[in-house]
């Protein structure tokens, strides 16, 4: 039995059309399992399942109908929707990967600068893909659990789970709810939460993977004065994507990303005359050695 009262066995057959592989996530009210079409064997999915008694498990109704609106690269796609008297089940792309909550402890918490931009900057893609719909999609829980990592570098974007549209004239959000550590401070307050709010959980998930594993809240500190030697676009993006207050934010994602390609320029641009500054100094010392053996035969 799983903690959300989901009992699903391997080989138990779903809708007629799904054999059940293996349990293999649990999310925040619901489970995931891996299935095959049974018409076709090879063709793999992810089903999410979650307790039709529990209110909170019918946001995956809003789930589904919100993601089979979307197609892009960096989010997974929708096949199916069914349901049975006590479960809803969404059938979904299988991602093959690893969530990066479980790949930065497998890396000790220390990630490469230029491994770290990679994430932001394809995560700055497709949170602009949600945010330039007609009615802005907010995400609400960007965090290192909600990201997962293919096996290429690709990322995608998970669990929809308290995603919503933005409404222009609606004053606050319905439910405060999102993930303390990463979600933004209007997310626990009487507003309505909008594109800066997915600005702000962005900052807070790069300033815990550059710091090995702090919260933003908890240091109340800059991010140069814990890592030394980060570009300066990338200092100025990350401390501005996490300003409590909205206003002191960017105000479109785009503005970070800018940022955030002219940091990964910097690198690039580093590493490449690195090779000719050691190719120099080798010269110099071929030079000076030439030099000390002329010297040696004339004396």
């Amino acid at each position: 039995m799983s903690k959300h009262g989901i009992l699903i066995e391997n080989n138990s057959i779903l809708n007629n059309k799904y054999k059940v592989m293996r349990h293999i996530a649990s999310g925040g009210m619901s489970e995931v399992f891996l299935v095959s079409e049974m018409a076709y064997p090879d063709r793999m999915w992810a089903v999410k399942v979650s307790n039709v008694s529990n209110k909170l498990s019918r946001k995956l109704r809003d789930e589904t109908k919100l993601l089979s609106e979307l197609d892009h690269q960096n989010l997974p796609r929708i096949v199916d929707f069914f349901t049975s008297d006590q479960y809803f089940y969404l059938v979904m792309e299988y991602v093959d990967g690893v969530v990066l909550s479980d790949y930065f402890i497998a890396e000790s918490q220390s990630l490469p600068t230029t491994k770290i931009l990679d994430i932001a900057i394809q995560l700055c893609t497709v949170i602009h893909y949600l945010h330039k719909q007609e009615d802005p999609i907010i995400y609400r829980d960007l965090k290192p659990a909600n990201i997962m990592i293919q096996h290429d570098g690709t990322i995608k974007l998970i669990d929809f789970g308290i995603a919503r549209k933005f409404r222009q004239n609606q004053l606050s959000d319905t439910v405060r709810i999102g993930t303390v550590g990463f979600a933004a401070p209007e997310q626990f307050e009487k507003q309505q939460t909008d594109q800066r709010t997915d600005i702000f959980s962005l900052g807070a998930v790069m300033y815990y993977l550059f710091t090995g594993g702090k919260y933003v809240y908890v240091t109340q500190k800059q991010i140069q004065d814990l890592v030394k030697g980060l570009p300066k676009p990338l200092i100025h993006a990350v401390n501005q994507m996490v300003e409590l207050e909205p206003d002191k934010r960017f105000q479109d994602i785009r503005e970070a990303k800018i940022e955030l390609l002219k940091a990964n320029d910097r690198l690039k641009n580093k590493r490449k005359r690195q090779p000719s500054q050691v190719k120099r100094a080798f010269g110099i010392m071929v030079s000076i050695l030439v030099m000390v053996i002329i010297l040696f035969v004339i004396l």
